[in-house]
């Protein structure tokens, strides 16, 4: 538990220092830039057969030979070339805007460039990579942040977005399971963006339903025992209310301290002294 809650807490740190480091140039309403040139390569691909998105796709072995460009243009290459792409930039373009006001400007950058970098590492591990898990993690973000709230699917079907981030999570499950050992790295490192930010809230959020529980249990256990425990006892037979529900019980004036006896043994006992109270103990002893 102790080490979970320092876990916890150093990366709560390290994401403060990636703020304070990416609030110097933090840009406001970065995916509205994002997805305009998304659109934009997406036009110009339309026209030119894919030219343009050739020239800024990732690839490990043209970014070796020098086209680092390649490093950070990939986030501006669409999906794919149909008109369902244009879906999904609003799509995005609205998560982005929600997640940014919801957390600030700062904040959403750190998320984002980290999700960036992630995705670059992860496209060295295999070669190649595309703007599939930086969105998936983008749309995470969402379903955790506001799982409550509604989307239409394929603009009828209204559906809760945590249902839709638990399908997301299958399939990144499933896909992790049929990839090779190359490719569960790159989703592993794909998604550490996700897992830093939102990884110490769920665990906080476990670890403090796991001790509501055990004070529940607590409790159920105590009002368990109080109905167990017997409140009378003969201090002569040992008999208690619950043997026999009809016996009456007195305390013993002439004894020295707290002594209860039944009814058939209140006259008829040896009166307890300070001194025959210490035989009694050192006996048990």
């Amino acid at each position: 538990m102790e080490f979970l809650e320092s876990w916890v807490l150093r990366a709560m740190k390290l994401i403060d220092k990636l703020d304070r480091l990416v609030s110097k140039f933090a840009v406001r309403d970065l995916m509205k830039y994002v997805m305009l040139g998304s659109f934009l390569v997406f036009l110009v691909d339309m026209t030119s057969n894919g030219l343009l998105s050739a020239f800024l796709y990732f690839n490990r072995n043209l970014i070796l030979e020098g086209q680092v460009w390649r490093v950070l243009t990939f986030i501006f290459v669409p999906g794919s070339s149909s008109f369902f792409v244009i879906i999904s930039f609003l799509f995005y373009f609205y998560i982005g805007r929600v997640l940014e006001m919801a957390w600030g400007t700062t904040r959403f950058n750190t998320y984002y460039f980290l999700g960036v970098l992630m995705s670059v590492i992860a496209g060295f591990f295999i070669g190649i990579t595309t703007t599939y898990y930086l969105n998936m993690t983008l749309f995470l973000a969402y379903a955790a942040t506001f799982p409550d709230s509604q989307v239409n699917l394929y603009f009828v079907l209204p559906i809760k977005v945590k249902f839709l981030g638990l399908l997301y999570g299958a399939f990144i499950v499933v896909e992790f399971i049929s990839a090779t050992m190359a490719g569960r790295i790159a989703i592993g490192v794909s998604l550490l963006n996700f897992l830093l930010f939102f990884g110490p809230g769920f665990m906080k959020v476990q670890n403090r339903r796991s001790k509501t529980q055990k004070i529940r249990r607590n409790i159920e256990v105590a009002k368990y025992t109080t109905r167990v425990q017997s409140i009378h006892k003969c201090t002569t037979c040992g008999i208690t209310e619950k043997d026999d529900p009809n016996m009456e019980f007195r305390y013993c004036s002439k004894c020295e301290g707290n002594y209860e006896y039944c009814e058939k043994h209140i006259r008829n006992h040896e009166h307890k002294s300070k001194i025959i109270q210490m035989e009694d103990r050192r006996r048990e002893s």
